[in-house]
């Protein structure tokens, strides 16, 4: 007896538009972000959704809102907010362009990246968000360490949940490529698409990605 997770990225956001590191920082959703969501909701329409969660960051609890709002949901009328759901933590490379690669490149040896999605292909999920730690002047920004113990805290949360519920988390882009790289044992993901779904499969403690980055159910 399985539960059933579909992690949702936000909705496009303003520092998305403007290709920005977010992490804990927000930005509004733009016109785009709230169609994003309005569209994935359409895609939900067949589940009977028994939890809904989202991160405590607004991006994604107004994505959630949307999305309860456009399914009407009876049961449920707010996202519970979880902080472990969060985006990761960029330190003092919050709000920096995404494309400022100089800002690391000290730590990559002859590797040249010219954005954040360059370190993952390089060097894996975890060693990427590790040199980001490393990179960062204050050392605040999130490394492997920090994220393991948020996906521990997160499939604890969802693992205590009664069999066979459907329940759907408004999530972040990274922490989401993270948690299925954890998961798919260090198997590479893309970052995912705003307004995409990861579907996970919890089943005796165990969970499995069984879809990702995509617009649909199956």
């Amino acid at each position: 007896m399985a539960t059933t997770v579909y992690f949702i990225r936000h909705g496009e956001t303003y520092f998305n538009l403007f290709a920005r590191l977010q992490g804990w920082s927000d930005t509004p959703l733009t016109a785009k972000g709230v169609q994003d969501a309005v569209k994935i909701a359409d895609v939900l329409k067949p589940l009977k959704i028994d939890y809904f969660y989202s991160s405590d960051l607004k991006r994604a609890v107004d994505t959630a809102q949307v999305i309860i709002d456009r399914l009407a949901l009876k049961n449920i009328r707010r996202p519970i907010q979880n902080a472990c759901f969060r985006e990761a933590f960029y330190g003092s490379f919050e709000g920096h362009s995404n494309e400022e690669g100089a800002i690391w490149a000290g730590y990559l040896g002859d590797a040249r990246c010219r954005r954040i999605g360059d370190l993952v292909t390089n060097f894996g999920v975890r060693k990427a968000h590790d040199l980001l730690r490393q990179a960062d002047p204050a050392h605040l920004a999130e490394g492997s360490k920090q994220l393991d113990q948020r996906v521990t805290v997160m499939l604890d949360l969802l693992s205590a949940l009664p069999d066979e519920s459907t329940v759907v988390v408004a999530s972040h882009g990274s922490i989401i490529q993270y948690l299925a790289t954890v998961l798919g044992k260090n198997k590479q993901y893309e970052n995912p698409a705003n307004g995409a779904l990861m579907k996970l499969i919890i089943d005796g403690g165990q969970a499995r990605v069984a879809a990702y980055n995509q617009f649909s159910l199956d």
